[in-house]
């Protein structure tokens, strides 16, 4: 009989073979004795003990253990980054109002007072530990804004109307508006402030009309110009006097110089975008040159120039003819006039003319084989030809302009 039983003491399989029930032997895990039973037992021993099998709780047990570990040391690594970010922020405070300190005895009080703006904010997130503190650096806060104000007041009125500052005198008023502790001296600030405009603006005037008067006709509108950008700011009862008073003196600008520049007109084959965005400029620089007040786009008083004396105007003509050596490719012919005219008669006039320059200088090599062996137009080779035209009539008309004759002075009315 080839089968195996189950110990009855340790429950391990024991194999037999070729023995007979009723035998002995020995089993070879327990080394016990054993009596071959008639039959097996069981086939299978389904409860067969575990050995050497771990308690359920004690891997529990670990498990308790390892989340505790963990948890400590997740707590300990949150309080170790909280005493770095807290070290951290006590050193930042510390050295901004060491630098506050030291900006203040340098007579920097502007920059001392950022310093400490910047350690309050860090002061006031850091928690309770700076509540006393905080109180302290507040009434130093205070101090150092107002003698900052006043220091800035003093240097903006000593500084009178050669070095008037409009930009840096509306700073100081925004400034004052906006910071409590500069409430005291608010009063002050504005006071000093109608004081030294009311200065500028009769500095203006002044200047204005000595540019006027010696024929720098471009000066006195740039002071013109300059009261207009200081009119706002007056109190409203004087704005209209200001505004009045400048205007008669734009007034007498215009009317002996002003000069009103007409778009260009004409033929064009590309266009007069280019003419107004390259050679306008040129053409209110001369004319500046030569004593003339071209209006100007950007000024309060450009609807003044409807009374302008003179009027310019541009017409151009641009025309494709002729050949380029022997290629098919076109020659540009522009011809200008450019017209200086007052009440309806023309004072000065030029009529320059030009063709595209043959042959081009420095025509690339790829494009001049191109030419030569080609035998159908080329518009990179046209274009080159339309832009050498263009480069001398701009030549032309600045020559031209250069020989323009100056605007005549009106002469002073004698007295009785």
């Amino acid at each position: 009989m080839d089968r195996s039983f189950a110990c009855p003491e340790c429950g391990s399989s024991v194999a037999i073979k070729g023995l007979a029930p009723g035998r002995q032997v020995r089993c070879g895990f327990c080394d016990r004795l054993l009596e071959v039973p008639f039959l097996p037992r069981a086939p299978i021993a389904p409860w067969k003990r575990r050995r050497f099998a771990r308690p359920k709780w004690l891997l529990w047990a670990w498990g308790g253990v390892a989340i505790g570990a963990v948890a400590i040391l997740a707590a300990g690594t949150v309080r170790f980054i909280r005493l770095q970010y807290h070290s951290a922020q006590d050193r930042s405070i510390n050295q901004l109002i060491e630098s506050s300190r030291d900006h203040e005895g340098l007579g920097r009080l502007d920059q001392a007072l950022i310093d400490l703006d910047a350690a309050l904010e860090l002061a006031r997130k850091a928690g309770a530990g700076y509540l006393a503190k905080v109180d302290d650096w507040q009434k130093k806060r205070s101090d150092l804004a107002r003698r900052d104000g006043e220091t800035v007041l003093d240097r903006l009125h000593r500084a009178g109307p050669t070095s008037f500052s409009l930009g840096n005198w509306l700073n100081l008023i925004a400034r004052a508006k906006r910071d409590p502790d500069l409430s005291p001296i608010s009063t002050q600030i504005n006071e000093q402030f109608q004081l030294a405009l009311n200065q500028e603006v009769e500095f203006d005037f002044a200047a204005a009309r000595r540019a006027l008067e010696s024929g720098e006709v471009v000066s006195s509108f740039i002071y013109c110009d300059r009261i207009a950008g200081l009119i706002r700011h007056l109190p409203p009862e004087k704005q209209l006097s200001v505004r009045s008073e400048a205007e008669s003196v734009v007034s007498m600008l215009v009317s002996a110089h002003g000069v009103t520049l007409v778009q260009p007109r004409g033929h064009f084959l590309f266009g007069p975008q280019t003419y107004v965005s390259e050679l306008v400029p040129v053409l209110v620089k001369a004319l500046e040159a030569k004593g003339y007040l071209p209006c100007r786009e950007t000024s309060p008083w450009r609807h003044q120039w409807i009374h302008a004396l003179y009027q310019l105007d541009l017409e151009i003509s641009e025309s494709l003819e002729g050949t380029y050596l022997s290629s098919p490719n076109r020659l540009t012919r522009i011809e200008a006039r450019l017209t200086l005219m007052s009440h309806g008669q023309t004072k000065w006039r030029t009529t320059p003319t030009v063709t595209s320059t043959v042959p081009l200088p420095k025509l690339p090599a790829y494009l001049s084989t191109r030419v030569e062996i080609s035998q159908e137009r080329s518009q990179d080779v046209e274009k080159l030809l339309y832009d050498s035209a263009r480069g001398q009539i701009h030549e032309k008309l600045a020559y031209a302009l250069s020989n323009m004759p100056s605007c005549p002075r009106p002469q002073a009315s004698s007295g009785p």
